[in-house]
């Protein structure tokens, strides 16, 4: 480890850990696992806490006022993969944000950053949930020692109460019901979601458990110097098409987003 540690220690990342391949959860179904090497024997995880300037009249969740954070923390994961292997040339490494099979979360708990709370995020001692998680597979066999137990999430149900639709009920996540997945949504929307959409007054997201959750409240400023480019809180028809270019939410293409306006508005036809 303390080799890995002088590949990683030169990109000024504070949060970071690994865990065994091997122990853990079941690789998920929605992603590709053909891309993770027959022999992968580790996973190294990254912390990058994001942008969390509260702007009162931001129409978006936080995480998607800067830049696509894809755009910015790829390159960066790239550059520490082939750090490493510079370091270890028998052995591969393969970065990933946001793409991989691996349950992030559950990882990046595992490997000792965090606690998963009752919102089912992961909450970290520097960065609470605000933070994104990456990881690099790594085919190099680790010593890894057991992770000491983090005990951050109080159970005290804030996030749970503040959510407006139940989508957090009995420790379980209801997707269906969550607003910031209903903001992302595609096709029709039923009259129930539209007004989830209007009651919610954000066109894309949801802050709502994230910003009642106690642990958040003395979250670390962000790290990563991309993420203070271009903060741009508001969306509107005007701005939307440019934005979708380089913002977090444009993967899902501007039509939704109109939609949301759309409904924002008082109107209740799709737009997609």
């Amino acid at each position: 480890m303390e080799r890995l540690y002088e590949c990683i220690q030169p990109f000024g990342i504070d949060q970071w850990g690994a865990c065994r391949f091997s122990e853990l959860p079941p690789l998920l179904d929605v992603r590709s696992k053909a891309w993770i090497p027959p022999n992968a024997k580790s996973v190294l995880l990254f912390l990058f806490g994001y942008y969390t300037e509260a702007f009162p009249n931001r129409n978006i969740s936080r995480y998607a006022v800067p830049d696509d954070y894809h755009s910015i923390l790829r390159p960066l994961l790239a550059e520490i993969a082939a750090s490493c292997a510079r370091r270890f040339p028998e052995e591969g490494f393969l970065p990933f944000i946001d793409s991989s099979p691996i349950d992030e979360v559950a990882a990046a708990a595992h490997a000792g950053l965090g606690e998963v709370g009752m919102n089912g995020l992961l909450l970290n001692p520097v960065y609470g949930s605000y933070c994104f998680i990456g990881e690099i597979v790594t085919t190099l066999p680790l010593e890894i020692p057991p992770p000491e137990p983090l005990y951050l999430c109080t159970r005290c149900g804030a996030c749970r109460a503040a959510c407006p639709t139940g989508a957090l009920a009995q420790d379980r996540f209801v997707r269906e019901r969550c607003r910031s997945e209903i903001t992302q949504k595609k096709g029709g929307l039923t009259l129930w979601e539209q007004e989830q959409i209007r009651k919610g007054g954000f066109v894309w997201g949801c802050d709502r458990c994230t910003e009642a959750c106690p642990v958040n409240r003395n979250a670390a400023k962000s790290r990563v110097a991309g993420f203070y480019r271009n903060p741009i809180p508001v969306v509107d028809a005007q701005n939307v098409a440019s934005l979708c270019k380089t913002k977090a939410y444009g993967w899902r293409g501007k039509n939704i987003l109109l939609r949301n306006l759309h409904i924002l508005s008082g109107e209740t036809e799709d737009v997609v």
